[in-house]
C-alpha cells in the first residue's frame, strides 16, 4: 500500500469564516477536493451549488461579530462534530472611512478582523486536539502602512501578533498557530484597483513575479500549514504576495 501523503488533509474537519466568497470560497473548494469535511460560517451563502452536492460541506449563516449567535453556533458545531481539526480566520473587511465615520469605521474592522477571530479561537481551542492547526488570514498591511486604511492595517498586524502570542499560549495543547499573508489578490475587496489600469500597472511594478495573484494561490499554503508537513512550524508567517515584500530597487 502507498504511504499516505505527509500533505494529506483527507477526513479532517476544517472550519473557516468567509468561506462564502473571493479566497473563503477557493479554499473551501481546495479542501473539499481533498477530502476534507469543511463547515464555513459566513453571513453570505455560497452561490454554486456545487459545494451543496458535497456531502462534506457544511455552511452556518452567522455574522461573526455577533459573539452570542456566535457562541450558540459553535455549540452546535462542537455537539456534532465533537472535534475541529482545522480553524482558519479568513473573513476580513476594509471599509472607507471619512472624517464623520472613521470612529465606526475602526470599530467594526477591528470587531471583526481581530476581535472575531480571537474570540473564536477562545470557543474552539478546548475542543482541539494535539496536533491541530490554527491559520490566521493577515495582509501586507500587518507588514507595511497603506494610506487612507488605519483601521485595516492595524487590525491585521494585531492578528498578525496575536497569532504569535498564542502560538506561545496555546502549544501546551499541542495547537499551532501560523499566519498567511496574502498580497494583491483579484477579489472584491481589491477590484477597485485591479480594474485601474493606472492602479493595476502600479502594483505589479512591485511584484518579482509582475503577476497579481489568484485566489487559488492561497489554497497550497493553507493545506500545508493543516497537515502533519508542517508540524514543526508556528508562530511562523507564510507569504504568498509574489515577491512584493522581499523586491528591492
Amino acid at each position: 500500500m502507498m504511504k499516505e501523503s505527509i500533505f494529506s488533509v483527507k477526513d479532517k474537519i476544517i472550519l473557516i469564516t468567509g468561506g462564502s466568497n473571493g479566497n473563503g470560497a477557493e479554499i473551501t473548494k481546495g479542501f473539499l477536493e481533498e477530502g476534507s469535511i469543511v463547515i464555513v460560517l459566513d453571513k453570505k451563502e455560497i452561490k454554486s451549488k456545487k459545494y451543496f452536492s458535497n456531502p462534506n460541506f457544511h455552511f452556518y449563516k452567522v455574522d461573526i461579530s455577533n459573539r452570542k449567535i456566535l457562541k450558540s453556533i459553535i455549540s452546535k458545531i462542537i455537539s456534532k462534530f465533537k472535534t475541529i481539526d482545522v480553524l482558519i480566520n479568513n473573513a476580513g473587511i476594509s471599509l472607507k472611512s471619512n472624517k464623520n465615520n472613521y470612529l465606526e469605521v475602526w470599530r467594526k474592522t477591528l470587531e471583526v478582523n481581530l476581535h472575531s477571530p480571537f474570540f473564536l479561537i477562545s470557543l474552539v481551542q478546548n475542543n482541539m486536539k494535539p496536533g491541530s492547526s490554527i491559520i490566521n488570514i493577515t495582509s501586507l498591511g500587518a507588514y507595511q502602512g497603506f494610506k487612507e486604511n488605519p483601521s485595516y492595517t492595524a487590525s491585521k498586524s494585531g492578528l498578525s501578533s496575536l497569532t504569535k502570542s498564542l502560538a506561545f499560549d496555546l502549544s501546551n495543547k499541542g495547537i499551532r498557530v501560523n499566519n498567511i499573508v496574502p498580497g494583491y489578490i483579484k477579489t472584491n475587496m481589491t477590484k477597485k484597483s485591479f480594474i485601474s489600469k493606472i492602479e493595476n500597472k502600479k502594483r505589479k511594478e512591485r511584484m518579482i513575479l509582475k503577476r497579481w495573484g489568484e485566489s487559488k494561490d492561497l489554497v497550497g499554503p493553507c493545506i500545508f500549514l493543516a497537515s502533519s508537513a508542517s508540524s514543526y512550524m508556528t508562530g511562523s508567517d507564510i507569504i504568498v504576495d509574489g515577491g512584493w515584500l522581499s523586491k528591492g530597487i
